[in-house]
């Protein structure tokens, strides 16, 4: 029998509505991500465009630390949707379908809005959706591959399952394990999400079962989106989060460090649990960008209205308080970067809404659209970085090169360049010696002395990927990796993000001249 057919009247209205909404959503987020152009951001330029590319031609350590340290190795698997859709249809089309995606955050929105609205009629969880999904961060990151908008569809949909009943505990736990497999930023709502399952599972009937089937389906999840990738990482490099916490897992490849990277946290006083309320409110306090947006603060502030308000009724409301604080507190000691908690601007006016439902009903409805209101009115997106869209991503034009496999190119400074690897070809490996994280004095890590066999093959010719305004650092660089070694003629590598008015990278690429082969430790 048709499941619809089974519905009652209020279950169709309630089925017609997010169906409306999640068609609204993708449409309005596809044509938000053409407006806006094509995503040129420095992260995408560093690895979004370079790691699915690696994974699926097989340069996973053929390249040595062209994205820098850390991104090098994360995993691909979020970015090859977009990869191979701009691949085979272009960029626009991948941009808008990338945007339609982000666009579905509107339905588990929708579904925990009447979940913690179930008195109010059914208008009020569509408009705290749309509002939701207007946030000013979510829509800087339309047809972004940023991946923070993609995460959120694990994030809210683990939420909604989870306010949903016991009957959905394994949903919310698989979604939560598969957002954390992609990008383990996710580890602070893994935190929050499991700490509520246990406070509200435990000492009730059947809750270790529940517990229990919960966690293993986090794990299950993991295991599927992420697991195949630590496993590759630890059989290739010894470290199946690579680089970080090398202080522990001890990888040869690269230094016995911890990798860690403080975010915005070192700018702000211990605790730093404020943060949930200033970000959105005092620029780049957990941003690069510029923007406005009361969302965050608000919801945050209604958590804690409504965590007092259900002490002694824990309803859905006061349930989704704790989750949302127990994951605020350590994002904002760990991390401090806005974008990790996106979901959280987007559940900003539900929250709202289900703290004004503590009052009378009528008077709280009059709020709610105010606030709502308000909310839209003061928002004030990020200015992002974007470029035209054209015939492909990244537009390099590859300057002639005499002999491909007999070649290497060395990668230099603080500007990301790994976005023109795919253009050339593939004989060529691309080596860095410095970076983030990277010093070119290393003659012990495995990565170092994968640089210097390299460089040491018969009748190698080096060259050098660099951008003109780092040239002081790569000159000073680039001796001490190399003793003797200076920079020659140099062509430039034109692409699509050297756009007038911008700093984005005139990269060019030079000949290395007058060096010997470094000297490694056992020479």
């Amino acid at each position: 029998m048709n499941p619809i057919s089974r519905m009652n009247r209020a279950e169709k209205t309630d089925f017609l509505c997010a169906l409306l909404l999640l068609l609204a959503g993708i449409l309005g987020a596809g044509a938000g991500a053409a407006f806006q152009g094509q995503d040129g951001g420095w992260d995408l330029r560093n690895y979004h465009w370079y790691v699915p590319h690696a994974l699926l031609s097989g340069r996973l350590g053929v390249d040595v630390l062209p994205a820098f340290m850390g991104p090098t190795f994360h995993n691909p698997l979020i970015d090859v949707p977009f990869y191979l859709a701009a691949r085979a249809f272009g960029p626009l089309a991948a941009s808008i379908a990338l945007g339609a995606v982000q666009g579905a955050n509107i339905l588990p929105l929708y579904l925990i809005a009447r979940r913690l609205l179930p008195e109010w009629p059914r208008a009020f969880a569509a408009l705290a959706a749309l509002a939701g999904i207007g946030g000013a961060m979510n829509i800087g990151l339309l047809g972004s591959t940023a991946g923070d908008n993609l995460l959120s569809l694990f994030v809210l949909g683990a939420v909604a399952a989870l306010l949903a009943g016991p009957r959905w505990l394994l949903l919310a736990g698989f979604l939560a394990g598969a957002g954390f497999g992609l990008k383990t930023v996710l580890a602070p709502f893994v935190f929050g999400i499991g700490l509520t399952v246990i406070l509200f599972a435990a000492g009730r009937p059947g809750g270790f079962r529940r517990v229990l089937g919960f966690a293993l389906a986090g794990i299950a999840g993991t295991a599927l989106t992420g697991g195949w990738w630590m496993a590759l990482l630890y059989a290739q490099f010894g470290n199946p989060l690579m680089p970080y916490f090398n202080d522990i897992f001890q990888s040869p490849y690269v230094p016995a460090l911890t990798f860690s990277d403080p975010g915005f946290t070192a700018r702000l006083p211990w605790p730093r649990v404020q943060l949930p309320l200033l970000a959105g409110i005092v620029d780049f306090v957990a941003a690069e960008q510029a923007f406005t947006d009361l969302r965050l603060p608000l919801g945050c502030a209604a958590a804690l209205v409504l965590l007092a308000g259900g002490l002694r009724r824990r309803g859905a409301g006061f349930r989704l308080a704790v989750l949302v604080l127990a994951t605020l507190v350590p994002w904002s000691i760990g991390f401090a970067i806005y974008r990790y908690v996106l979901a959280f601007e987007m559940l900003g006016p539900v929250l709202v809404l289900a703290a004004l439902a503590l009052l009378p009903r009528r008077g709280a409805m009059v709020l709610g659209l105010a606030a709502l209101v308000a909310l839209a009115a003061i928002t004030r997106p990020p200015v992002t970085e974007r470029v035209a869209f054209g015939a492909d991503v990244t537009g390099v034009a590859v300057p002639p090169i005499a002999d491909p496999a007999r070649t290497v190119v060395l990668m230099a400074g603080l500007t990301p360049a790994a976005f023109v690897i795919p253009a050339f070809p593939p004989e060529i490996r691309f080596l860095r010696f410095d970076g983030y994280w990277i010093d070119p004095g290393e003659t012990a890590a495995g990565y170092a002395r994968a640089i210097r066999a390299a460089l040491a093959a018969p009748g190698v010719t080096a060259l050098i990927l660099h951008d003109p305004a780092d040239r002081a650092r790569v000159d000073a660089a680039l001796p001490r990796f190399l003793p003797g070694a200076t920079l020659g003629d140099c062509a430039p590598v034109p692409h699509h993000f050297a756009a007038p008015g911008t700093n984005w990278g005139h990269l060019v690429l030079c000949r290395v001249e007058g060096w010997r082969q470094a000297p490694g430790p056992e020479d």
